[in-house]
């Protein structure tokens, strides 16, 4: 692996983050040692050595560079404070609680890193073919908490005259967009509760009722190196999912057009030239959606404007045989989540997918 040298600067920032950790450790350990809760002193002990590290040997590692790793992972803090959607939880770091009443604390700076790092041979290439975009998304939180969330945020937007439709390049002119106030976010009633009653499962390899994904009391039920409530994803900086014959390949890699199935869609994605990519969930979706709308004042999936309807298929409705979908309705003045039948084909539904790290 190729390795660069920490600048003066560099070494003095990495430096003053040590300092600050040592303190908030030495004072995390003396309070666990009245309370007997020692999990976040663990935490900072991993964060203290790993920073340790970094200077001692004095190298970033070129993938971070690449995806410019510290400034992303600042903006989606203050994207997922913005929204609201961080809590202060009893530990004292800021997190959520996930469908299972549990805290879970936002993966620190130094976790991701280190996932990133060990990624690092997929995310070069996938980098290359334009996965450059980061998101953290609260996957454990209620689906219906999040939509919420996303509704507020379009609001707070329109009343502030950010609301823009997605622009093709950061260049182009300002489109504001108009509003339905008294529902910004029209929502299929499949979606209420599905993710704690189970009607959502994620993941799945097929359409049927032998979909073998999980639900996501199943995901969070199984302990993962990284909180299984959270999910870190790289995407394609290119919100607009092109039509059939519009796609241009980046890196070598076609991109992933409107005007097949969700079958399609699901069957290509994770295999060949779309290896090591995953079919998106209604999670990440909104979460795609709340950092466009807080860093760019744009919605996604303006299907009468330069996007796409999107199918989720990282999931999927088992009761009703539906796959998630999710746009901006101009004519309704709404985000607009649904869900299609696996073999429904139109020239304005497409997908995206992401690379999970």
């Amino acid at each position: 692996m190729s390795r660069e040298n920490l600048s003066c600067n560099e070494a003095r920032t990495t430096l003053e983050e040590i300092k600050s950790l040592k303190t908030e450790f030495e004072q995390t350990l003396e309070d666990a040692m009245k309370t007997g809760e020692l999990a976040r002193a663990r935490t900072l002990r991993s964060d203290l050595e790993s920073r340790m590290r970094e200077l001692r040997d004095g190298v970033i590692s070129p993938i971070e560079r690449k995806l410019d790793l510290k400034r992303q992972y600042e903006s989606e803090r203050r994207v997922l404070e913005g929204a609201g959607i961080l809590e202060s939880l009893p530990s004292g770091n800021q997190g959520i609680h996930g469908i299972d009443g549990k805290a879970y604390p936002m993966p620190s700076y130094q976790e991701t890193r280190n996932l990133i790092r060990e990624k690092r041979d997929v995310l070069e290439k996938k980098a290359d073919e334009g996965f450059t975009k980061l998101l953290i998304v609260p996957f454990g939180m209620k689906l219906d908490d999040l939509v919420g969330k996303y509704k507020a945020l379009i609001l707070r937007h329109k009343a502030e005259n950010k609301l823009l439709a997605t622009k093709e390049k950061d260049i182009d002119p300002d489109e504001p967009l108009d509003l339905n106030m008294s529902e910004p976010v029209w929502v299929w009633d499949e979606y209420e509760s599905a993710d704690e009653n189970g009607k959502l499962v994620y993941d799945p390899k097929e359409f049927s009722e032998s979909h073998g994904g999980k639900t996501k009391a199943e995901i969070l039920a199984a302990a993962d190196k990284l909180s299984p409530a959270w999910r870190i994803i790289m995407i394609e900086v290119d919100p607009n999912i092109p039509r059939a014959g519009k796609g241009k390949p980046v890196g070598g890699r076609p991109r992933i057009e409107a005007n097949k199935t969700p079958k399609e869609y699901l069957e290509a994605i994770g295999t060949g030239e779309y290896q090591n990519e995953s079919g998106m969930t209604p999670e990440e979706w909104l979460m795609q959606a709340i950092t466009t709308l807080e860093e760019k004042n744009q919605v996604i999936d303006d299907w009468r404007g330069k996007g796409s309807i999107a199918y989720n298929t990282g999931a999927y409705f088992q009761a009703s045989d539906g796959v998630p979908s999710a746009s901006w309705s101009r004519g309704a003045r709404q985000a607009d989540l649904s869900g299609g039948d696996p073999t429904n084909r139109a020239g304005n539904f497409g997908a995206r997918s992401a690379v999970r790290v």
